[in-house]
């Protein structure tokens, strides 16, 4: 008989486990069913894209934060202030201010015209259909690479809890993303995105009312993160090469609301979809609420993970290989024991990621049929019923893409990962574009291409260069493990995570591939927001 503390044992989903994550998954193939159905009848791209701007704001905020809040959140946020203290903590009031300019520079314009893909604007503002397609083609390509890091992630962590191979966990969860979407469109995803995004805050609430309770409570675990000096909010150095200041944070909350809220084209589908623009900065007011308190519960976390481990890292000590292991660590550490734990976990997990993964299927959909194919003469005498059909087709195409760009991702590596930070490299140039058109009449369609494609060869020039030099790197926080054992094993686990990381099990693989680095995503916020601005400046400096 199987001794039942062997490592295989330890290293794959129990019953309670199955039964958590099973339930998340049809729950939300349900429920996307039956989001979906109010628009079947309707058959209209307006309603498949747009919900017929007819959807619940309380929903469509909901849907919001989990089209926003991804993986990267979810562990990056925890693995920044475990190494680098509160500060970014801080962006929370900058993404306040940001939330005002979304909501009165940039919806009143957008938000009047109804439109469906919001790269025509433009068309709309400088006359130019290449503008258009040259931003929204980027987009697409940027998307469709992120579609494939979302889909792998849960699919790999899948695969190595249960007896399904990778390729298995791909086809799994990419089919049951894309059956929703392509029945229910944003209303699909719109509904799902409420449970995936509840199942993702009560997951990671779980763990840590878990663990802070075995710690002592919030007040230990504060009063820990004070002694090891992680509590920072005012810094008000204004030296741009320090990590993390509280002006800093501000542009950085700042620019994440105005780029990723206010300018991409999946969230710019949620703030349209519902029937007022009163409405759409009320749902705009509610996002900024709930992020502030998922967010806190994130950054909270990597106090709890610091106060668990502040004299025995488990970094410094070789127990993980990346800083982006330690939530994954903590879980697997303190909570393996009880049954259902890692199952929620890894469920809050994917259920973050599947829900930025349905949002951008929809919109690249959306952005390929308003933007390229609705003018063709073979789409231009379609019936409204027939152009439906077609954007399910695309939203279908789309994800079944996503499958094959994961599929792909282990065999290209660190090939896959460059083509989407050059991806991303574009996302600042356009943010520019979208400013100058909104805030500068006197910019020109002349002006605007040569300003996009000058900043993003200076975007590509500047991503090459810092990481041929290595630059941009900062030292943590001090870490000890002075109190760590010699050959130490993980106690009340059901996880032995030595074993576990050398067999490429879910945490390792989870770690490595949902991030690719996250620290080093988050780092390259800041790279984009100083283009931004820069590349506002020249404008005016050009052409006022």
């Amino acid at each position: 008989m199987d001794d039942p503390t062997s490592v295989e044992a330890k290293t794959h989903f129990v019953w309670a486990d199955y039964a958590i994550f099973s339930l998340l998954l049809m729950t939300s193939l349900i429920v996307g069913i039956l989001a979906g159905r109010k628009g079947w009848k309707k058959g209209s791209t307006r309603d498949f894209l747009l919900g017929s701007r007819s959807m619940n704001p309380m929903a469509v905020a909901l849907s919001l934060m989990g089209g926003v809040v991804s993986a990267i959140s979810v562990l990056g946020n925890s693995t920044e202030v475990y190494l680098h203290g509160t500060q970014l903590w801080m962006n929370l009031i900058g993404c306040f201010w940001g939330s005002l300019f979304v909501g009165f520079c940039i919806l009143p314009v957008i938000y009047p015209l109804e439109l469906i893909s919001l790269y025509q604007y433009l068309d709309l503002r400088f006359k130019s259909r290449a503008l258009q397609k040259m931003g929204s083609m980027s987009q697409v390509f940027n998307n469709i690479f992120y579609l494939g890091i979302c889909l792998y992630a849960p699919s790999i962590t899948l695969s190595s809890v249960t007896e399904l191979p990778l390729w298995a966990s791909i086809c799994v969860l990419g089919i049951l993303c894309s059956f929703y979407i392509t029945l229910g469109g944003v209303r699909a995803v719109v509904y799902t995105d409420v449970v995936q995004t509840s199942v993702m805050f009560f997951g990671v609430l779980a763990v840590i009312a878990q663990v802070s309770s075995d710690l002592g409570g919030i007040g230990k675990v504060w009063a820990t993160a004070e002694e090891g000096k992680r509590l920072e909010f005012f810094n008000m150095d204004p030296s741009p090469f320090v990590r993390h200041t509280f002006w800093s944070v501000q542009v950085l909350g700042i620019y994440f609301m105005a780029s990723t809220v206010g300018l991409q084209q999946p969230q710019f589908q949620r703030l349209t979809s519902v029937s007022s623009l009163k409405h759409s900065q009320s749902v705009l007011l509610a996002f900024v609420i709930g992020l502030t308190f998922i967010w806190s519960l994130f950054y909270f976390s990597g106090l709890v993970a610091y106060a668990a481990y502040k004299d025995c890292d488990p970094l410094t000590n070789g127990k993980i290989e990346k800083a982006d292991q330690i939530l994954v660590y903590l879980v697997a550490d303190k909570l393996g024991h009880l049954p259902g734990m890692t199952g929620l976990f890894v469920a809050a997990v994917a259920g973050a990621v599947l829900s930025s993964m349905s949002s951008c299927a929809t919109a690249v959909a959306a952005m390929i049929w308003e933007d390229f194919l609705k003018d063709i003469w073979i789409f231009k005498t379609m019936d409204s019923r027939q152009a439906c059909n077609v954007t399910r087709g695309l939203s279908l195409v789309t994800g079944l893409l996503s499958i094959v760009m994961a599929s792909l991702i282990s065999q290209l590596g660190t090939l896959f990962q460059a083509a989407y930070t050059i991806g991303g490299a574009i996302a600042s140039p356009l943010d520019g574009v979208f400013i100058a058109a909104i805030a500068f009449p006197w910019v020109n369609k002349v002006g605007a291409i040569a300003g996009f494609v000058t900043s993003f060869i200076f975007n590509i020039c500047l991503v090459i260069s810092k990481y041929y030099l290595h630059a941009g790197q900062t030292k943590s926080l001090p870490l000890s493990i002075e109190n760590c054992i010699v050959n130490e094993t993980i106690s009340n686990s059901s996880l032995d995570f030595e074993p576990v990381m050398n067999n490429s099990s879910f945490v390792m693989q989870l770690m490595n591939i949902t991030t690719q680095d996250i620290t080093q995503e988050q780092e390259d916020r800041f790279v984009h927001y100083i283009h931004t601005y820069i590349y506002i400046y020249i404008y005016i400096y050009i052409y006022i």
